[in-house]
């Protein structure tokens, strides 16, 4: 058979009524709220049943009978998402996989010489990294069992699963359907990378068996049969931007199946099972250079990322406002910033870890001062730590600045309700960082909103966080994001690095790909997905444009 064809496996069905079930949007809406939002705080969410599968023969039982009512299905897990991706802005059904989160085994890829782990979608990145550092895996857990590799594991130095969405209670399965990436990205790429096999139930109710590396397009094209029918469709022919990027379909001529799956935002169908990688961990020292201005900071993120002795794990970046309002803080409230006084100087923070390996510790910050003084800074103006009480208190810094954002907005909504702040998620090629920061802070000066600037640097993917004061500023400062999109775009860059699209953002994705690609996504979901079952309204809405 061709390696572009997949077979469907059929699942049994549990009878309908033996699923955990609420039905009706009124008792839905009054007792169980939170499962008609996500951490977008978009409104609108409202379903006629909300329910609680525990294995893929309940989700099978639940898609049939979701087709016989033509109700649609939001799938829920953590709803961590900020895109609206698990809101059921169309009703129907919400169906929650909080009960799938086993922790199944550990497994050793002989071939690739790596291992993993085998997981239900709702198992949170926090748990994962929990098991597998403390080495909480019983004997029984060996994947395939006949091979026993808990034993050579437990002598194996201490591994984790490297991806951090900042958000740690995000589930697996979120964070597959979003290709979820976060700080570390820059050394250790987005989720998709660390996906070796994936179980998908699609809408037929049949599931996909699909191991990394086995089926790949022939000619664009792939085929899934089906125990009734046969699905042909081609990969879209759009290019994906170089830069960082976590919008639309992922689609390359000669794309690996599975590589459709991750950040599809759900629309394809239900992630059950996961294998992902894992690696050695490797303890980190934590640090935070100033600089009395940007360029600087800029310059001294290109030479740690052109450096071929080390590779930081990350490089967050701290504009003067975002400075600001910690040293601000820190005077009100020094516990909640709890880290020694911020600079008076200091124009802009860059954040970084670098792996502590004793042997080369004294090479490596030796060259890493040379650096900070060809960018006008020094050591002696850099925060470091190590020991792990330390290292908490630096990952709540990098933290700290959201959270005082989200402190300010909230005060504001008390006079005005509507009001939110508008975070961009957009990044660039390399070369462009330092035009896209100068347009920045040029239009939003000029119109005098008020905004911070942080995220990950290392990408060239800051978040740009509008504090609107009143509905006036609301408003400007969403004709700003669309022109930041436009000229993200325009330098090679995308609309959304780590969020995704969902169900508000795809106004942007029409800017970054166009209505003849975003067609070509749709042409895929409606031959998998006919009925538009799953997820309607993630990443585009049903209607052609």
């Amino acid at each position: 058979m061709s390696e572009n064809v997949i077979v469907t496996n059929k699942v049994e069905t549990s009878p309908f009524e033996d699923v955990r079930s609420v039905k009706g949007d009124k008792v839905i809406a009054e007792s169980y709220p939170g499962y008609l939002v996500d951490e977008s705080k978009i409104s609108g969410g409202h379903a006629e049943w909300l329910l609680f599968p525990t294995n893929e023969n309940e989700i099978v039982s639940i898609i049939n009978k979701m087709k016989e009512e033509n109700q649609a299905i939001t799938i829920s897990a953590a709803r961590t998402g900020i895109v609206g991706s698990a809101v059921p802005l169309l009703g129907g059904a919400v169906v929650s996989l909080e009960r799938m989160d086993d922790f199944i085994g550990l497994g050793y890829d002989e071939e690739d010489s790596r291992w993993f782990v085998r997981v239900q979608p709702n198992i949170t990145l926090n748990e994962i990294n929990e098991i597998v550092k403390l080495k909480k895996i019983e004997e029984n857990q060996s994947i395939p069992p006949e091979k026993n590799w808990i034993g050579k594991f437990n002598e194996e130095p201490t591994m984790f699963y490297p991806i951090d969405p900042t958000e740690m209670t995000a589930s697996i399965g979120g964070c597959i359907a979003a290709n979820a990436s976060g700080a570390r990205t820059f050394k250790y790429g987005a989720t998709r990378e660390w996906v070796r096999r994936l179980r998908v139930i699609i809408s037929t109710g049949e599931v996909l068996e699909i191991p990394r590396g086995k089926y790949k397009a022939k000619d664009g094209v792939f085929i899934i049969k089906t125990a009734e029918q046969e699905f042909e469709f081609k990969v879209p022919s759009y290019q994906l931007p170089k830069a960082k990027n976590a919008a639309g379909l992922y689609t390359t001529p000669e794309m690996d199946l599975i590589d459709l799956f991750i950040g599809s935002e759900g629309i394809f169908g239900f992630i059950t099972e996961a294998d992902v990688w894992l690696k050695e961990y490797i303890p980190h020292i934590s640090n935070v250079a100033f600089f009395t201005n940007e360029v600087d900071a800029i310059k001294f993120v290109t030479l740690l990322r052109s450096s071929s002795k080390f590779k930081p794990e990350f490089m967050e970046y701290f504009d003067n406002n975002s400075l600001t309002l910690l040293r601000d803080t820190q005077k009100v409230d020094p516990k909640f910033v709890n880290m020694p006084n911020i600079p008076e100087e200091a124009n802009t923070a860059i954040s970084f870890d670098l792996g502590y390996k004793e042997d080369a510790l004294e090479e490596t910050f030796k060259e890493i001062g040379l650096m900070l003084e060809e960018c006008n800074s020094s050591l002696k103006d850099t925060w470091s730590a190590y020991e792990e009480r330390e290292l908490d208190r630096f990952k709540h810094f990098r933290h700290a600045v959201p959270e005082i954002v989200n402190n300010i907005i909230a005060e504001r909504k008390k006079k005005y309700p509507s009001i939110h702040k508008l975070g961009t998620d957009m990044s660039v090629e390399d070369e462009y960082i330092g035009e896209m920061m100068e347009f920045y802070h040029k239009i939003l000066n000029e119109v005098g909103l008020e905004y911070v600037i942080w995220g990950h640097i290392g990408d060239n993917h800051v978040h740009v966080n509008i504090l609107p004061r009143n509905m006036e500023d609301l408003e400007l400062g969403k004709q700003l994001y669309k022109k930041f999109a436009q000229k993200a775009v325009s330098f090679g860059g995308s609309v959304s690095a780590e969020h995704g699209i969902g169900k508000i953002k795809h106004e942007y994705l029409e800017i970054m790909f166009g209505n003849e690609a975003i067609n070509e996504m749709r042409q895929v979901k409606t031959t998998l997905d006919p009925n538009f079952l799953f997820n309607p309204g993630n990443i585009f809405s049903k209607e052609v444009s």
